[in-house]
């Protein structure tokens, strides 16, 4: 096995790391603190070349692949922010409609998808669901050549800027189907902006769909295929939420190094006593084996592999607590100083702990896999 990156995808991480050190640290702090990205920040992230790397030539995009994709998002994620969800939406969502959208919807949205002011979003969590079609209370009428769409949406990452979502309903039938439908529709609104404990600049908002009118044109895949889209999609939000969990981890590593190489006790920085560096190995080790996993599953993605998405939800179970705690002894390492905000590794602390909750929890993962195995 070749565990070799390519020189294009060495260069990628390169680049992307120096951007995160160069545009994003120095803002980093007021991100977390005002929770939404700056204005100009998306087109910085744009100017990269980072939207659309898994959006076909044909539609303007660079075919880089889900692998460069998650290089990328890892580096971002080192800042302890959310930027990398930009990274992350303008890639999962538009593979999303390349894999199942009509000939129209492709043509028309993902181009869009290459746009900085143009922000995709996913609307199918609800106040009482998260994982259950049969739970969506969101009803889609057919009226003619449209469907008329009513209801409410619960943590919509983006939900409040412009652009597109893949919105999830029940249709006439009763089954979970999949649209897709401009943000700037008569009848859409964003009433409420969540404070989260982490990840401040997530945007995550309710929306509220009053009579949204959406063309019949605009139904993704067939009608009642929508939680099949919806799982499709989500396995490729847990690579990515993965990379983003290493980056941040190593991250904290660095932190824990740094900070124990200066920090003094009776003469002699910490990082001299055995304790100290068992934990760093035991960091090392954890990082590494997540981080070799998560490139592994996104590897499988590519090829298209028979079972990556259960590849992609095991990734899961293990490199989300992996991580966690690989910043969870970090923290310990800076001791009292950990548990300030002076430091950078208390931002990313919170900033990891909604990984075993969004895009899915642990538990559901644990269940994908293990019904896999059982069959």
């Amino acid at each position: 096995m070749d565990f070799n990156l390519s020189t294009e995808q060495l260069a990628l991480q390169r680049m992307v790391r120096e951007f995160t050190e160069r545009e994003i640290e120095p803002v980093a702090a007021r991100i977390d603190r005002d929770g939404r990205l700056p204005d100009d920040l998306p087109r910085k992230v744009g100017a990269t070349g980072l939207f659309g790397m898994t959006i076909p030539r044909q539609y303007g995009g660079s075919e880089a692949g889900n692998l460069s994709c998650i290089l990328a998002i890892e580096q971002l994620a080192r800042s302890g922010t959310p930027v990398w969800w930009l990274v992350a939406f303008h890639n999962s969502i538009p593979e999303c409609i390349t894999q199942f959208g009509s000939a129209d919807i492709k043509a028309r949205y993902l181009p869009l998808s290459l746009k900085d002011t143009v922000f995709p979003s996913i609307q199918f969590t609800e106040e009482d669901t998260g994982s259950v079609p049969d739970a969506l209370i969101t009803t889609a009428r057919p009226d003619g050549d449209s469907y008329i769409i009513n209801g409410r949406k619960r943590f919509i990452t983006f939900g409040a800027r412009d652009g597109y979502s893949v919105v999830y309903a029940r249709d006439e039938s009763g089954k979970c189907t999949a649209f897709v439908m401009d943000k700037h529709s008569v009848g859409y609104s964003a009433p409420r902006t969540w404070e989260l404990m982490g990840g401040g600049g997530i945007e995550a908002v309710d929306t509220c769909l009053e009579n949204v009118r959406v063309p019949e044109k605009n139904l993704l895949g067939s009608k009642g295929q929508g939680f099949n889209i919806l799982l499709s999609w989500i396995a490729i939000e847990k690579i990515e939420q993965c990379a983003a969990c290493v980056g941040m981890a190593q991250s904290a590593l660095d932190e824990a190094v740094k900070y124990a190489g200066a920090r003094m006790s009776r003469g002699k920085p910490i990082s001299s006593m055995q304790g100290i560096r068992w934990m760093l190995a035991e960091m090392y080790a954890k990082l590494e084996a997540a981080r070799w996993l998560t490139y592994r599953t996104a590897f499988l993605q590519d090829r298209n592999a028979e079972n990556w998405i259960t590849e992609a939800a095991a990734a899961k179970v293990f490199v989300v607590p992996a991580t966690m705690e690989v910043v969870e002894m970090s923290r310990r390492i800076h001791g009292a100083y950990g548990y300030t905000g002076e430091l950078k590794i208390e931002r990313l602390y919170r900033a990891i702990a909604g990984s075993s909750v969004i895009a899915t929890s642990l538990e559901i993962n644990k269940s994908i896999v293990g019904a896999s195995l059982a069959k």
